[in-house]
């Protein structure tokens, strides 16, 4: 029988929660795990039909804050068939929300809504005040009628969401920037309590610009403001295909496994790289 157990990892900087999944049976089964809290119902990503063999355990590297959240198991097939099987709700408490690299969870660097210390990452007073919600609309103009046709698309998710910061300390300036450097898609984890916009507690975010601005640099301080307005998006997904290659391939290509060396390491010479494990990996014909 499935079982789903979720629970709050404690001592890791960014606040993760931890899913751990059993009884599925011997066997490659197909997976989902779905995460809600709120009124918000969503695959976790990169854990959508994946295959799982009887037990795993899933680090949810952004899991809402101070909120219950509830874990679901969606067993679309397996040894034992089609199931579901819900984890008992789960609350991750956390001091500060954050904002991080959508596929570098260790980057995440903490925020406040207000500031206590030097050290603090904090929200501005313009942060989180407005939300856009567009859609694609195209007009054309009809002969003989002073009403023109609109044509239009599905309204979008917000848009120009503004996470503007501050900081006030060298070093967490430093980390904020190159945050902001490594990537152009971010994920926002608000604390329930800020704003009045209904943010859910993880958003998806694509930052096209960010602007630095060194308030009181140039005169001794360290206060500096950044300016950044997003768009939410989809949560990114990454599937990786990995090629394999058999004996039989190399008894059918090659006399012996060293012939087959060979030609990779000639092949490694030639792209003046090593012929390490992953080359090898990259080009089995060399």
């Amino acid at each position: 029988m499935v079982a789903v157990i979720a629970e709050a990892l404690a001592g890791a900087e960014f606040a993760p929660a931890g899913v751990t999944i059993t009884g599925l049976g011997v066997g490659d089964s197909l997976v989902t795990l779905w995460r809600s809290y709120d009124d918000v119902r969503e695959a976790l990503p990169g854990y959508r039909r994946v295959v799982m063999n009887d037990a795993s355990f899933i680090t949810d590297h952004a899991a809402p804050l101070n909120r219950p959240v509830r874990y679901e198991v969606e067993v679309l097939s397996g040894p034992s068939g089609a199931s579901r099987a819900t984890a008992d709700p789960v609350t991750v408490h956390s001091d500060t929300g954050f904002i991080m690299d959508a596929l570098l969870p260790h980057s995440a660097v903490p925020v406040v809504g207000e500031r206590r210390t030097n050290g603090d990452v904090y929200l501005r007073s313009p942060a989180l005040s407005a939300l856009e919600y567009n859609a694609d609309i195209s007009i054309f103009k009809i002969m003989g009628s002073d009403k023109p046709m609109a044509l239009f698309g599905q309204r979008m998710a917000e848009m120009g969401l503004d996470t503007s910061l501050g900081t006030r300390s060298a070093a967490e300036n430093a980390r904020l920037k190159n945050l902001l450097k490594s990537t152009a898609q971010l994920v926002f984890r608000p604390l329930p309590e800020w704003g009045d916009i209904g943010l859910p507690g993880v958003i998806y975010l694509a930052n096209a610009q960010a602007t630095q601005v060194p308030v009181n640099v140039l005169m001794g301080g360290e206060l500096t403001w950044w300016d950044l307005k997003s768009d939410v998006v989809a949560a990114p997904a990454i599937r990786v295909l990995t090629a394999t290659f058999t004996w039989g391939d190399v008894a059918i290509l090659y006399n012996t496994w060293g012939d087959k060396q060979a030609s990779v390491e000639a092949a490694a010479a030639a792209a003046g790289e090593a012929p390490t494990w992953l080359f090898d990996l990259k080009h089995p014909l060399g």
